[in-house]
Order: C-alpha cells, then sequence, then structure tokens
C-alpha cells in the first residue's frame, strides 16, 4: 500500500482510521463546530463497520493490477496483513466493545477454584503428562494479552495448541493402547487453558470472533479457537459427573476452594 499506484487505497485506509480515532486520536467526538474532511463515526457500529470495510478493501486489492494475479491465499494473507495494521491503530477500542467484565471474573474465578482439579481427574493420558512442556503450552497462552491485532491473539492459541501437539507425536507408548491420539488432545488442552488462568480471555474470545477474519477461522486457528471456546464452556459447567473424582471428594475441594477465594476477592454476584 505505500507504492504511488496503491494511494487511492492508502486514502481509503487512512479516511477508515481517522474517522473510529477522530482528531483527538482516541474516538472521543470532535469540537464543536470543528469542520473534518471525514465522516466521524467514534466506535459506532464499530464490529460491522470493520468487517464491511475489510470485505471492500479485500474485494478492491484482489482487483488492483498490484495483486490481481495473488491466489486465494495471498488474498487472504494481505487481508490478514491489513487487519493487523488496522487493529494496531483501533484495537484497543474495538476490544472495549467486546468485552465482558462480568464473565471475566466469573471464569477467573471458576478457573482459580478449580484450580486442585488433576490431569488424571480430566483423563488426560498419562504418557503425554510432561509438566515441563504443559507449563510452555501455558505460557504460550497467556501471551493472548501482549497483542492488540485479534490475528495475533489467535496466533498464541495456535502455537499453544502445536506444543500440546508436539508431545502428543512425540510421547507415544510401546503399544496401541497407550498411544496418544487425536481423542487426547481436548483433555490437556481443557487442563492447559484451566492452569494458565489467562486473565480477560472471555473477552479476548468475543473480540477475536468479532473482529477476526472469518475465513482465517476455517483453517487450523479455526479449529484451535472452537477447541478453546469449548474449554472455556466446559470450565464453567463442570461437576464431579464429568470428571474422574469422586463426587464427595470433587464438592468438598470446591467448597473449600470457593471459601477462600470468596475470603479473598469477596462474593461472586449472586452469591448466598
Amino acid at each position: 500500500l505505500l507504492r504511488p499506484e496503491c494511494a487511492e487505497l492508502t486514502q481509503e485506509l487512512k479516511l477508515f482510521i481517522t474517522s473510529v480515532l477522530g482528531p483527538n486520536k482516541d474516538t472521543s467526538p470532535p469540537p464543536k463546530g470543528l469542520v473534518l474532511p471525514y465522516t466521524f463515526y467514534g466506535t459506532y457500529m464499530l464490529q460491522q463497520r470493520c468487517a464491511q470495510f475489510f470485505d471492500h478493501m479485500q474485494k478492491s486489492m484482489s482487483e488492483h493490477f498490484t495483486w490481481k494475479d495473488l491466489s486465494e491465499t495471498g488474498v487472504q494473507s494481505v487481508r490478514n496483513h491489513l487487519e493487523k495494521y488496522v487493529m494496531s491503530k483501533i484495537g484497543e477500542y474495538a476490544y472495549k466493545g467486546a468485552q465482558d467484565e462480568n464473565a471475566d471474573r466469573e471464569l477467573s474465578r471458576r478457573m482459580e477454584v478449580l484450580d486442585f482439579i488433576s490431569p488424571e481427574a480430566l483423563e488426560v493420558n498419562p504418557n503425554v503428562q510432561n509438566e515441563v512442556v504443559l507449563t510452555i503450552a501455558q505460557d504460550e497462552l497467556r501471551k493472548m494479552n501482549h497483542h492488540k491485532a485479534p490475528g495475533d491473539k489467535i496466533a498464541c492459541v495456535v502455537k499453544c495448541a502445536s506444543v500440546i501437539f508436539s508431545v502428543l507425536n512425540l510421547k507415544r507408548g510401546s503399544d496401541e493402547t497407550s498411544r496418544p491420539g487425536a481423542d487426547d488432545f481436548l483433555p490437556i488442552f481443557i487442563y492447559v487453558v484451566l492452569k494458565a488462568k489467562v486473565p480477560h480471555l472471555y473477552s479476548n474470545c468475543e473480540y477475536i470472533q468479532n473482529y477476526h477474519n472469518p475465513r482465517a477461522l476455517m483453517s487450523k486457528a479455526g479449529y484451535c479457537f472452537v477447541n478453546l471456546r469449548s474449554a472455556v464452556e466446559f470450565i464453567m459447567t463442570l461437576d464431579a459427573s464429568v470428571l474422574k473424582m469422586d463426587e464427595d471428594d470433587f464438592n468438598r475441594k470446591l467448597s473449600e476452594a470457593e471459601k477462600s477465594y470468596d475470603a479473598l476477592h469477596g462474593k461472586a454476584p449472586g452469591a448466598v
């Protein structure tokens, strides 16, 4: 887009970003009476406007002679890079619109009070219970909050999953019954998500869902994202019936953990 022949597309890009940020560069309304060379919208209907803008730019670039010979994969790559640039400018404000602080608090509390759950309770294959590797996977997931662009956030999920897949591929037993397979991924992934305790995880998921290129979520990234959503839902709803754990033992440990958490942080909304 820095080429002279792309000046018209570059201007559209600049106008879109400024229509969000405004003259104050913080999405606040311009001073009354100030005449702008563009229409200021701020964060009004930002999700829909971003989707329309990226679709429009993708179509325009695919028809432009600079990119007209690109494959579909190449076009999607260009769109993803455009998305990354735009969200590096406005991502902070887009994220705020997707943020659900109550859901984040509920999920954070849930992950804390369920910290006692072991790999065995989740029936993680014994051949892949490598705490060093699982810690690396957790660290990759925690990096989500270091990034503004939704594509960079989902890349952290993919890297986390890749670490798990690497141990699934390497840690193979000597007989067919102990060999890890695809069905072993979700239990270990749930364990990693639970132990990583990523702050604002629910809002991160909403932000990715709302602002990342939908086509990009039809690939490996999409598979990883679906599993992340499944892991979050599982953590929020699990009880002893879905664990390899004595029900009384589970209820006792959960009750103790909830009392300790609430004594330190205050009771959860709606708790009695």
